[in-house]
């Protein structure tokens, strides 16, 4: 038997569901003829690619080796096809780009970043109420790309058989009046803001809510929700008029009224990522596209002092 990659993609199907089985399902075969097309794949390289467990499968010396190389040359051919289809329709006017996420500031510096490299493509854009819908639309070519995030206590889902790329972690801050009883400390406990009301973060925000929710319920109290629904611009407003607190990205602009506080014992998080198929179209400029948005997203992001990237890292 002569190997090629689809052999090195059988071989990574399986490491990556964990077991033979689902691996099966994920391919859409019987579970006899892939583990028969394994053995076969083993036999051809001399030993056993993996450790058979009653619960699934662990990859052995050779495997893990195996599994290095073959991550490599797939994501290479996958450039490949990816950028010669970008060049075969770079001359024409483009098909529509269709980017996807949950509720983020990273959507529209994605969609600029998106303008700038792709300029005579349309783009349309949707908000989805979480970030296991973003994944499926993207493994079911339902959206080209995706902004999916993550927080302490609302972990990301597990894209299986699609690329990801780490945007980065950033603190979420406390906004206040900057008349609010709290506002003179540089720093806050969770705890001192148990005795005022908060703005709840929305449902499209990818678990932040059930997250800041979590953390308060650590801290002693249940946070008390009174305002529902704003996005960030209407909830900035929000805490300008009153003793309301909220929680709010380090890019936040200046707000007439407005301070932004670091949580010190409780540190909120998010870990924005970006989503596509393997063998995409977009797959040729996603690392341009990654570095463009991180650029320009970070450019305008509030100084975080370096204790503070250590701290809110440690809640990892």
């Amino acid at each position: 038997m002569e190997l090629g990659l689809r052999h090195l993609q059988v071989v990574v199907a399986v490491a990556e569901a964990g077991s033979i089985s689902r691996a099966a399902a994920e391919l859409r075969i019987a579970q006899s003829g892939l583990t028969a097309q394994l053995g076969r794949i083993e036999r051809e390289l001399g030993a056993p690619l993996f450790i058979r467990r009653p619960h699934g499968v662990e990859p052995t010396e050779l495997g893990t080796h195996v599994l290095l190389g073959a991550r490599v040359l797939i994501a290479g051919f996958d450039d490949l096809i990816a950028s010669a289809r970008t060049r075969a329709h770079s001359g024409g006017s483009g098909t529509a780009v269709r980017l996807g996420g949950v509720d983020s500031p990273w959507i529209s510096t994605v969609a600029a970043a998106l303008r700038g490299l792709l300029p005579d493509h349309e783009q349309v854009t949707y908000v989805e109420e979480n970030s296991d819908s973003v994944v499926d639309l993207v493994r079911t070519a339902r959206l080209d790309l995706a902004v999916i995030t993550e927080y302490p206590d609302a972990p990301a889902p597990r894209p299986h058989r699609l690329v990801v790329r780490d945007l980065g972690v950033e603190p979420l801050l406390v906004g206040l009046h900057a008349d609010h009883p709290e506002a003179g400390r540089d720093r806050l406990r969770l705890a001192h803001l148990a005795d005022y009301d908060w703005i709840a973060p929305t449902d499209k925000a990818g678990g932040l809510r059930h997250s800041l929710r979590t953390a308060c319920e650590r801290a002693g109290f249940a946070p008390r929700f009174r305002h529902f629904g704003a996005d960030h611009g209407t909830a900035a407003t929000i805490v300008g008029s009153g003793t309301t607190v909220g929680l709010f990205p380090t890019t936040t602009g200046p707000v007439p009224g407005v301070v932004f506080r670091h949580l010190t014992d409780e540190p909120l998080w998010c870990r924005t990522m970006l989503v596509w198929q393997q063998g995409s179209p977009l797959a040729a400029i996603a690392a341009e596209l990654v570095t463009s948005a991180s650029d320009e997203r970070f450019r305008t992001r509030r100084p975080v002092t370096p204790f503070h990237v250590v701290d809110y890292r440690r809640a990892m």
